[in-house]
This record gives C-alpha cells, structure tokens and sequence, in this order.
C-alpha cells in the first residue's frame, strides 16, 4: 500500500473513532475531569499507543507521519485524549531508541500494545524545555540509583503505569550529567504532590511528582549514563511536530463548529453563512487550517 493510501486509511479510521467514542464523551469528561480509560484501551487495541514502533516489538509498525495524524484526528475528537495519547507514544519512542533488549521486552512491548500508559518527566518547576537546568538528582544507591527532586507538569503523572524522568547524576559534568531512568509509578518515593488546575483539557492530569528517597534497580537507567540531555532534546524535536498536529486538529473542530452554527443561525432574513463578511472570514480560518496541515506533514 503507498503511503498516501495509508495516511488516508489511518484519517478516517482514527476520525470515524473520534466522532463515535470521544467527542459525544467529550464536554462531561472535561466538567468531571474523567480520565478516558475505556477510550485509550481501545485505541492500544488498534494500535495507536505505539504507533511509530515496530511490530517486532508490538507497536504498528508505521511512520511518525502517520503519529501525527492519529494525534490531529484525537484532537478534533477530544483534546485531552490526544494530549495522553502523544505523551504514550513519546515515551514509547525513547524506549525503542534507547532501551536494552530486555528493557524493551520488560517496559515497550506493554507501553507499544496500551497496556502500560507511559510519562514523561522532564519539567521543573524552574525550568521548562531547558533539559541542561534540571536539578532532580540520581546518587547510586546500593545496587541501583536513588531519584530525588520535584518534577512540574507532567502529563499522565498521575495515571500512568511508568514514567521517563531525567537527573542529574554527574553535576560536575553540566549537560553530561544527565541521565534518563525508567522509573515505575508504583515506585515508593513517587508522590503525586498535586494536580494542576487547567483551564482546559481536565480529562488528562497534568502533576506535580515529587521523587523523595526513590529508589529504583541499576537496569532501569536507560541507554548510559549521561545521555539523558540528548534522548530528551532528541525526543522533543518530534513531539513539537505532533503538538502542531494536535492544534490543527483542535481548529479543524472549531472551524465544523462554526460552520455549522453560520448554517443554522440566521440574521436580517438569511443564514449567517450567506453573509459575506462572515464567509470570507470561515474561508480564511479554512485556508489557515489546510496550511497549518500541510506544514506538519
């Protein structure tokens, strides 16, 4: 199959789900911040949790264009689902990259099929995108590392089964001193400290984690230690590209919205649709729309 016959196969697929489970779901779950856990099992099913991920290890095997798309079509759909959705595939995505064999066999397969919901756990409360700035610390502890710090935003943090944090663990070595760990939510010293008030897109929680005396196995340092700043400045590169998918998506919605209110609305003995002023103005947002599609794929 060409890979335009796909995308197109993946679009409507993904659109036909999101009109029948999320967006009927989707006002209630924001007014009782529900987190759409029926609603992500089915898509692990079809395949999304791990769609960029090969099926040697149990994601779908497509390309990240295909991610984007998913994520544009989940968005128009309900936007916090999207949001859980990419954040699933991002941690997925550095799994593949830099995980062991037996990390992969332990901590991908499950995240790639939707079995486990995967974090990403990067932020602080002073530092947002500069990776280099982080404070979080992992001393060796024993046979394994001990994680100490605060991390700020994190989607998922509460919900998910296993997160990818970043410390420091060499301070004398700046960006070198960075490492990543694979650290389950279950942990002892993982504390959901607080979830953040949003003013939209409730159905996802966005958390405050705390790391106090956790403690996790010397296997779950991912890749080696000091890379941490690369796989993170690595992985956010993609995930910019899906977060413009996911706009796209939430502005295709809004433009259907309008559309259909200048239909049905009428004024001075005609639809508002028919009124050129409002016209030009819906074709714009069209043609803005399209654009903003065209520059992510």
């Amino acid at each position: 199959m060409a890979a335009a016959e796909q995308h197109d196969m993946i679009r409507d697929t993904v659109r036909r789900f999101a009109r029948e489970h999320l967006r009927p779901h989707a006002a209630q779950w924001d007014r009782e911040s529900r987190f759409p856990r029926e609603a992500l099992a089915e898509l692990g099913k079809m395949g999304f949790a791990g769609v960029a991920i090969p099926e040697a290890w149990d994601g779908a095997g497509m390309d990240h264009t295909s991610l984007a798309i998913v994520i544009e079509e989940l968005a128009a759909g309900e936007g916090a689902t999207s949001t859980i959705v990419q954040v699933n595939n991002l941690a997925a995505g550095i799994l593949l990259g830099y995980g062991s064999a037996a990390q992969k066999e332990r901590w991908l397969k499950p995240v790639a099929r939707g079995e486990l919901l995967g974090a990403f756990a990067l932020t602080e409360p002073h530092t947002g995108s500069d990776a280099s700035a982080i404070t979080t610390r992992a001393e060796r502890c024993g046979g394994g590392w001990r994680l100490d710090g605060v991390k700020q935003f994190i989607t998922s943090g509460k919900n998910a089964d296993v997160a990818i944090v970043f410390a420091v663990t060499d301070r004398a070595a700046g960006k070198r001193g960075i490492s990543a760990f694979i650290v389950p939510t279950s942990t002892p010293g993982y504390i959901v400290a607080r979830i953040e008030d949003k003013s939209g897109q409730h159905a996802s929680d966005t958390a405050q984690i705390v790391f106090e005396n956790c403690v996790v196995a010397a296997d779950n340092l991912l890749g080696e230690a000091g890379i941490g700043y690369r796989i993170a400045l690595a992985n956010l590169e993609s995930g910019r590209v899906n977060v413009a998918a996911q706009s796209v998506g939430m502005a295709q919605s809004a433009l259907e919205a309008a559309l259909v209110y200048a239909h049905e609305r009428r004024s001075f003995g005609k639809a508002l649709i028919e009124h050129q002023a409002v016209n030009f103005r819906l074709a714009d947002m069209a043609t803005r729309i399209e654009a903003g599609r065209q520059l992510y794929l």
